[in-house]
């Protein structure tokens, strides 16, 4: 008789072990579907001719304040970030957007429109070797230094330092391409 008050005991703590606090729902079961998971199916990426003009809109961000002017890169090089309506913008980018002009020093620019999206550098570049497609980099800015990282899978690019053109001992940049 003990042995069978004992039973029942723990069996009475075990089912309110078991069940849920007071107030909390009880959770309903889940039905089995008999239909595979479908996972969406993102759409086919489209590749502008490079003859065509940049797009003109996008859902991304303006550059940041800090960024915008002319940098100096070793190569040599210079970088210019542009704000959307001034020359290069309008007449090499043919966008409403910020831009970007990359120029190696005697060598014709590479022009694109420029957005952010947090702190990712999306340049659609129109004129250059990557003409119509896309250039994605990472950004990190501290004081006049400004690093670039390449993503995989876009068109061209690489990892670059740059530095504010006219600070310490990097040159003053020419005026950015207007044509």
């Amino acid at each position: 008789m003990r042995n069978l008050a004992i039973a029942i005991l723990v069996g009475a703590v075990a089912t309110a072990a078991c069940a849920p606090a007071a107030g909390a729902p009880a959770p309903s079961p889940t039905p089995a579907s008999s239909e595979p998971a479908s996972t969406p199916t993102p759409p086919a990426a489209t590749k502008t001719p490079p003859s065509a003009p940049a797009a003109t809109t996008t859902a991304a961000a303006p550059l940041p304040d800090g960024m915008i002017g002319a940098w100096s890169n070793p190569a040599p090089a210079f970088w210019w970030f542009l704000r959307a309506g001034s020359p290069t913008c309008v007449a090499i980018a043919h966008t409403d957007l910020d831009c970007v002009a990359y120029q190696l020093v005697g060598k014709p620019a590479y022009v694109g429109s420029a957005a952010m999206d947090g702190r990712l550098l999306r340049i659609r570049w129109v004129r250059g070797y990557c003409a119509g497609d896309e250039t994605n980099f990472g950004t990190g800015m501290q004081g006049d230094t400004l690093r670039l990282f390449d993503t995989e899978g876009d068109c061209g690019g690489d990892d670059f330092v740059l530095t504010r053109a006219g600070t310490g001992a990097a040159p003053t940049a020419p005026p950015p391409p207007a044509k």
